[in-house]
C-alpha cells in the first residue's frame, strides 16, 4: 500500500513539474519576441501614428501586449511591450483616436497566438 501511495505522489510531482515548465516556457517564449514601443513626448518625432480599432475587420495588426522585455525585440509578429520611458530600442509612436488618419490600425488581442499581421503591406512601419 505504501508503494502505491509513493508512486502516486511521485507521479503527481512529475506532472506538476512538467506543467510548471510548460507554463514558464510559454510566458518566456511570448515575451522574447516582443517589439518595444513608446508614446512620443512633446518635441519628439513619431515614426508613425497608431489608432486602436474595435474589431479585427478594421485592423492592420492584431497586437498582444507582452509584459516584459528581452534582448530579442526585433521580431515583427504583433507582440508589443509598451513602455513610457524613451528607450533607444523602442519605436516612437503617436496614439491618435481617429483610425481614418492613422498610419497603423491595431486591435488588442487577449491571447498571444491570435497576434499577427492582417495587412502585411504595413509591416514595414515596424522595421527598425
Amino acid at each position: 500500500m505504501k508503494n502505491c501511495k509513493l508512486l502516486t505522489v511521485r507521479f503527481f510531482e512529475k506532472v506538476l513539474v512538467c506543467f510548471l515548465l510548460v507554463f514558464l516556457c510559454n510566458i518566456v517564449g511570448h515575451t522574447l519576441f516582443a517589439q518595444m514601443v513608446h508614446p512620443v513626448v512633446p518635441g519628439e518625432q513619431p515614426k508613425f501614428t497608431v489608432a486602436i480599432v474595435p474589431h479585427e475587420s478594421y485592423a492592420d495588426l492584431k497586437v498582444y501586449r507582452a509584459d516584459s522585455t528581452d534582448e530579442n525585440l526585433k521580431k515583427n509578429i504583433g507582440y508589443w511591450f509598451i513602455t513610457v520611458s524613451k528607450d533607444p530600442k523602442a519605436i516612437p509612436i503617436n496614439w491618435i483616436s481617429d483610425p481614418i488618419t492613422a498610419d497603423l490600425k491595431i486591435v488588442l488581442v487577449t491571447y498571444p497566438e491570435r497576434a499577427g499581421w492582417i495587412n502585411k503591406s504595413k509591416k514595414s512601419l515596424l522595421k527598425q
